[in-house]
């Protein structure tokens, strides 16, 4: 059906599919699963074993758009947020990894004996609630806000044109109330898979 695509790439944090993988190995001559061997083009000092496939796709698709020459934070904004540091030589030094938006929401809820659980968060503006569903929901985005503005002040206080990318299903969300510049890409990872799967061929 698409007689051009010659490789792929995959990447998952659950059981493969394996006739869906023994379809692709069938049909392309190049098949890549990220993994803690997979070449990539910059230096990983993380522990490879236990670095997220999604979190290594994401720091090599910002490197790749940025290149050298250039301090990079990669934030990625979903369950968990994490933010990822890779130098101006292209070395990954790390990364730290906090609950994301609903998962705040969660466990105010479970280990609260009376805070409900929101679903969305209902009110998007910085400053104070005036009910416990508005202190929810703005303590919660502000938490983060201020989190994320932190991690970014801090390293452009010593490299003041770092550039900050933001992926991840909260990215939007979180980026209309960011007091720092950042450059919002929802295919982020996609990108560096893609990256990837090129620097493998």
């Amino acid at each position: 059906a698409y007689p051009d695509i010659d490789a792929a790439v995959y990447s998952s944090v659950a059981q493969v599919d394996q006739p869906l993988l023994g379809m692709l190995s069938e049909r392309m001559p190049l098949v890549i699963e990220i993994g803690a061997s997979t070449p990539v083009p910059l230096e990983i000092r993380y522990d490879r074993a236990r670095l997220g496939s999604d979190r290594l796709a994401g720091v090599v698709g910002a490197y790749s758009r940025v290149g050298r020459g250039r301090e990079l934070l990669v934030v990625d904004a979903g369950t968990a947020i994490t933010i990822e540091r890779i130098t101006s030589e292209g070395v990954h030094l790390g990364g730290n990894i906090s609950p994301g938006l609903y998962t705040r929401t969660k466990a105010l809820n479970h280990f609260t004996s009376r805070l409900p659980l929101l679903s969305d968060l209902e009110d998007l503006t910085l400053g104070f609630g005036q009910t416990t569903r508005e202190a929810i929901s703005r303590g919660v985005l502000q938490g983060i806000v201020y989190e994320i503005d932190g991690y970014i002040q801090a390293l452009r206080a010593a490299h003041p044109d770092a550039v900050v990318y933001l992926t991840g299903g909260d990215a939007t969300l979180i980026q209309e109330t960011l007091r720092q510049e950042v450059c919002v890409d929802p295919d982020l990872v996609l990108y560096g898979l893609n990256e990837i799967l090129e620097y493998n061929k």
